[in-house]
């Protein structure tokens, strides 16, 4: 492999051919299917948050990949983290690009991720993307989840579903492209849930809700939020923002009234979503990396995702202190690593130094504490469905 060249351009520079090639690469690699991968949405990102940027790396003269980020200082995070679940470089199947030659050329001392899709050799903690499998449709769906095991909990979520009618009227669900409804509700209650239990709240930025908004505000039919929602009689008992690519989609983040838990709402939420996006012709569900149990009931392991960092130049103070925190007990290992969450955090959502410090000093002082236990439902993510999905 040659050196590559690296250019730092606006997403929205990007000329037709660069857009292109972005559309062929992205087709021919099947793990980049991803929502989060779609051009549209790098462009919506890129309008909002800080620092955004998309690097152009060619190879010979022509463009062998790009890589979307935003800058904080000297650290190099994916673009629109901490929203963008997965990332990385979107590159011509087979292309050897250097991520680490990448990171320095950027002029960065370090890059961190969480759940880069891998091109080439990269460091870190592996974990697998959870999907479900609709290519056979809902049924087939169905079919394949009792051939794996799992028909005592489609069984217990029938038998929940009606049990909830009963007590509570009949269940209604929709999915919708524009709901401000819920859009609210989703915001207010995730924000309500970090809080509380000591989490930095993601939407406290403006920027965060801003690309939410643009992609509820997007009009194409096969890109942009969708609002499954799920009411029994006229109260709404669980609803989730999803983001749909093409026939991929993904789950991204739920919520259910606890006052309803023991009906298993979210998971009646989950099933009611994938029959219908089924009938609009998605294929993909993601369910985002395994860790939460329930997962298992949905979605098979399909494909990894690192997290880690890359580092470049230098570091001889930081390589003693990564080899002391290797020798340290497991407890401490475990204490860092949930800082240095934190910490990524806080920086992607905080730009400005002033505010960081003080965010980052009050989690600092919440670090030992341990969080109070809400319901799974009003948590970031997709761990809402963890308790009512078993």
């Amino acid at each position: 492999m040659g050196a590559s060249a690296v250019d730092v351009v606006d997403a929205a520079d990007l000329d037709r051919e660069a857009r292109a090639d972005w559309a062929r690469f992205r087709a021919a690699r099947p793990e980049l299917a991803s929502p989060y991968f779609d051009l549209r949405y790098v462009l919506a990102a890129s309008q909002v948050a800080p620092g955004a940027g998309v690097a152009v790396i060619r190879q010979d003269g022509e463009i062998a990949g790009f890589f979307p980020f935003q800058r904080r200082g000297g650290l190099i995070q994916p673009l629109a983290a901490p929203l963008t679940d997965y990332h990385g470089l979107i590159s011509r199947l087979g292309a050897d690009i250097d991520l680490p030659e990448v990171v320095a050329a950027l002029g960065a001392r370090r890059f961190r991720y969480s759940g880069l899709v891998p091109s080439g050799a990269v460091h870190g903690a592996g974990r697998a993307a959870m999907v479900a499998d609709l290519s056979a449709g809902f049924d087939g769906w169905l079919a394949q989840r009792r051939a794996a095991g799992h028909g005592d909990f489609l069984r217990d979520k029938a038998r929940r579903r009606r049990q909830l009618e009963t007590k509570h009227g009949q269940l209604a669900f929709s999915l919708e492209r524009r709901s401000g409804e819920v859009l609210e509700l989703v915001l207010a209650l995730k924000s309500r849930q970090m809080r509380r239990t000591g989490q930095h709240d993601v939407f406290s930025a403006p920027w965060t809700q801003d690309l939410l908004r643009r992609l509820t505000a997007s009009t194409e039919a096969d890109f942009g939020l969708r609002f499954a929602v799920l009411r029994a009689g006229e109260r709404i008992v669980a609803a989730e923002l999803g983001l749909i690519s093409g026939d991929s989609y993904h789950l991204w983040f739920p919520i259910y009234d606890p006052e309803y838990a023991k009906f298993s709402p979210g998971a009646l939420m989950t099933l009611a979503s994938l029959e219908a996006l089924a009938e609009l012709g998605v294929r993909r569900v993601d369910f985002g990396p395994e860790g939460e149990d329930y997962k298992k009931f949905f979605a098979d392991p399909a494909g990894e995702v690192v997290e880690g960092e890359v580092r470049v130049g230098p570091r001889p103070l930081g390589g003693l202190a990564d080899a002391a925190l290797d020798a340290a007990p497991p407890l401490l290992r475990r204490v860092a690593t949930r800082l240095d969450r934190r910490l990524d955090r806080i920086t992607a959502c905080e730009p400005q130094m002033v505010p960081r410090m003080g965010q980052t000093l009050k989690s600092v002082a919440l670090i030992g504490r341990r969080p109070r236990k809400f319901p799974a439902g009003a948590s970031l993510g997709l761990a809402a469905l963890g308790p009512t999905a078993e």
